[in-house]
């Protein structure tokens, strides 16, 4: 049987009929587990409308294997996210992006390689290679997946070393009246950039962006900036980063309820699916999503040259 751990997992539940036909007393449902609780479940199949299931019709139930994700969503959601954290200089190369940020973040400083490479392998990365050399930065690509299988191998095989595996994780969204003490404002406060710039935070203030389509959750307590995070729209999803707790607030649900805030304010502004990117050796953040209704679509790693 399941239980709260298994809450993003994709299961398989059978179900007792209220009013079976002959021959037909069950039914089963298959799909991401989204709530167990004492009265009732919600699964959420493939077909993408939530089912509420009476917990006391559940006949059995289990944990199944993720379904592959296609190459489809892959590509859709890399570009989606690649458009909620933009880098201050890019080039296009092919169907490559090449993005620099002066360092801040690896995201904002790599190779978005969703194509085969232009020209090859060879004539791609020399390419790649001088025009980072040319801001003095490290060459660095991002490899989504089984999109980017054989192009991982090529540069695996020429001695660039991989680094900061991340699993891209969703949730499907509802409508909910938050009610918590979190604050939405548009643009990054200083406070917020001084937590999270790197020690850049007028460089981190240029990729965050500002407007609309740019959330910043807040919760403040005793004159300072307890708890925040960042929520960026792009088509129908909005990208959730950038959460955290100064340590004197930590253990208080702070992380939760931004969060919680980030996704009710992407749901009103039109967004129907969260996600968010967690370096996978952050096994207990990995949990904790899982738990909040969060499941692993794909991982994508980097690759850069021996330092």
């Amino acid at each position: 049987m399941l239980g709260p751990e298994h809450v993003g997992r994709r299961v398989a539940v059978r179900i007792r009929l209220d009013d079976p036909e002959p021959g037909r007393r069950f039914t089963d449902i298959t799909g991401e587990l989204i709530e167990i609780g004492v009265a009732q479940w919600r699964v959420l199949p493939a077909s993408g409308a939530v089912v509420t299931i009476e917990a006391a019709a559940v006949v059995a139930a289990r944990p199944i294997p993720p379904k592959p994700t296609p190459f489809s969503e892959i590509l859709e959601l890399e570009r989606l996210l690649a458009a909620t954290w933009p880098a201050i200089e890019s080039a296009e190369l092919g169907g490559w992006l090449l993005r620099y940020a002066e360092g801040f973040s690896r995201r904002a400083n790599s190779v978005l390689a969703l194509t085969a490479p232009p020209g090859g392998t060879d004539a791609a990365i020399a390419a790649v290679t001088a025009w980072y050399g040319e801001r003095g930065a490290r060459p660095l690509v991002s490899l989504a997946g089984g999109v980017a299988k054989r192009l991982d191998e090529e540069l695996a095989a020429r001695g660039w070393e991989a680094e900061a595996e991340t699993a891209v994780m969703t949730k499907a969204l509802e409508p909910v009246e938050y009610k918590g003490e979190a604050r939405i404002v548009h643009e990054p406060s200083a406070a917020l950039l001084e937590q999270v710039g790197r020690g850049r935070p007028e460089v981190a203030a240029r990729i965050f962006g500002s407007g609309p389509d740019r959330g910043y959750a807040e919760i403040r307590r005793d004159g300072s900036l307890a708890a925040r995070g960042r929520g960026a729209i792009a088509g129908d999803t909005v990208a959730i980063t950038n959460i955290g707790t100064l340590p004197a607030f930590r253990r208080q649900g702070l992380g939760t309820e931004i969060l919680h805030a980030l996704e009710a304010w992407g749901y009103e502004t039109g967004a129907r699916r969260a996600a968010l990117q967690v370096e996978t050796d952050n096994e207990a953040a990995i949990a904790m999503y899982g738990r909040l209704g969060y499941a692993e679509r794909y991982r994508y790693r980097y690759r850069g040259p021996a330092s």
